[in-house]
């Protein structure tokens, strides 16, 4: 992985701009093309190396497409390469700030940028997609699994950009996926379709600082910071991989079923939850969320009780695992879904995910 910190960098609030490159490029020829970027924002910028995928299954979309480079590294769902493992190691390794994390993929990479975004929506402060797509498969018709999964962008600022003349990946599966987040009322969204633009970085100007792009690119992005603490979550899943969102999570998910959690934390002592698609329901609680002992919990309608007991050893494995405190946990309690639903609304489309219907509210 080609790193590059910029000097004079503040360090209580430097981000991570982890940059993910095309077919046939690498993380070293990619990084000097992006350094501008580190300064303006106070950012690392990391680009990784896509390594070749010996399980077809764990890419986040088959390079194939790309004619015959069907076997070619490409993006994994696992694995040392993984763009998440490179967001950890900056911050363990620079002490880059959780909330200010930014993943930016090109090509191929912009393809893993869509879906990452989609998948890990808690884990960043934006999503940029260059000349990419949602799912290259929509070549041959709708993609309706990974297009279920675009409300997970409603709370990831996420700025699209394409060249009008690109004849490798048309920019109507861009447009057509912007298109829907604006009929979602998506809140934080921007699009630049760059007239004239091809392929090639080089035609866009996205990396040239002087172009209009870079600069609207880095005015934006410098605005972005993760909200935490966050009380409400939606959030679909296709497996049980990225079935967590913050503090709530689905497993052992139906097999070809696109699963949904909708969680309300209504008080430090009660969750309503809606789940279908999936057997079961993850609960990672921690003390500055939900106060210990008892906590009531609604599941599709039907009641439980669970007992929660912060364990410091726990905490400590989760940062450990996560770097993100957001994300860690001092007791993860795993309840059955007694009611099973197979569908709240029609998960094969791309309609907005609503507030659980309950009877409390934050208090």
């Amino acid at each position: 992985m080609a790193v590059y910190t910029p000097p004079g960098v503040d360090g209580s609030q430097a981000g991570a701009l982890v940059v993910l490159h095309g077919v046939g490029g690498s993380g070293p020829e990619l990084l000097p093309r992006f350094k501008a970027f580190a300064g303006l924002l106070n950012m690392s910028v990391l680009c990784p190396t896509a390594r070749p995928v010996s399980n077809r299954s764990n890419r986040l979309d088959l390079a194939g497409l790309f004619g015959s480079r069907f076997d070619a590294p490409s993006w994994d769902l696992s694995g040392p390469d993984f763009p998440l493992a490179a967001v950890h190691w900056a911050r363990t390794n620079l002490n880059a700030h959780p909330d200010r994390c930014v993943v930016l993929g090109t090509s191929m990479g912009g393809v893993a940028a869509w879906n990452l975004g989609m998948r890990y929506w808690d884990r960043f402060c934006a999503v940029v997609p260059v000349n990419g797509a949602l799912s290259l498969w929509e070549a041959f018709g709708t993609d309706r699994r990974k297009r279920a999964l675009l409300c997970n962008l409603l709370k990831l600022p996420t700025f699209v950009v394409h060249g009008s003349a690109d004849t490798l990946i048309s920019p109507r599966f861009d447009r057509e996926s912007v298109d829907c987040l604006r009929s979602l009322d998506h809140e934080a969204l921007r699009y630049v379709e760059v007239p004239g633009g091809e392929h090639s970085l080089s035609t866009i100007g996205i990396e040239d600082a002087a172009s209009p792009l870079f600069r609207e690119l880095v005015s934006w992005l410098d605005s972005q910071s993760r909200r935490g603490a966050v009380a409400e979550i939606a959030h679909r899943a296709l497996d049980a991989r990225h079935g967590r969102a913050y503090w709530v999570g689905v497993d052992r998910l139906a097999p070809h079923v696109v699963a949904e959690v909708r969680a309300a934390r209504l008080s430090t002592s009660a969750i309503s939850v809606q789940v279908s698609g999936a057997h079961q329901v993850n609960f990672h609680l921690r003390s500055d969320l939900f106060k210990p002992g008892r906590i009531d919990v609604e599941i599709n309608g039907s009641w439980e009780v669970l007992d929660f007991r912060p364990d410091m050893a726990r905490l400590v494995r989760s940062y450990r695992d996560t770097a993100d405190h957001e994300l860690m946990d001092e007791q993860v309690v795993e309840l059955p879904v007694r009611t099973y639903l197979p569908h709240l609304g029609d998960t094969e489309t791309t309609g907005p995910l609503e507030r659980p219907n309950h009877a409390g509210e934050l208090r």
